[in-house]
């Protein structure tokens, strides 16, 4: 078939969305001044309605977290990297020890 032209269209009748690499690229500049939310989780504990109801202040609840467990950050909810957690100040922080990988 030298010199046809093939289009193709969905089960609609119509052309399909281009695909991402054909997409227009964003300028990296317009992203930056975005805000985000970093989260760092410590670790996690399991109890009943109960047991929490019960608890005071003064309590002590045990995380499943070691203390010599990573952290994990997620940025807006995704895991991006683990690390573990420095006295910054007066204040806590995250040194990064491990970068996720992408998928």
């Amino acid at each position: 078939m030298s010199g046809s032209i093939v289009k193709v269209v969905d089960s609609t009748g119509s052309e399909p969305a281009r695909l991402a690499d054909d997409a227009p690229r964003i300028d990296e500049s317009v992203l930056r001044g975005i805000r985000v939310t970093l989260e760092a989780r410590l670790g996690e504990a399991n109890m009943t309605v109960d047991e929490m109801m019960a608890l005071k202040s003064g309590a002590v609840v045990t995380l499943e977290s070691g203390l010599a467990d990573h952290v994990d950050l997620f940025l807006n909810g995704t895991l991006v990297a683990r690390g573990e957690i420095v006295a910054v100040g007066e204040r806590f922080g995250v040194r990064i020890v491990e970068i996720a990988q992408k998928p």
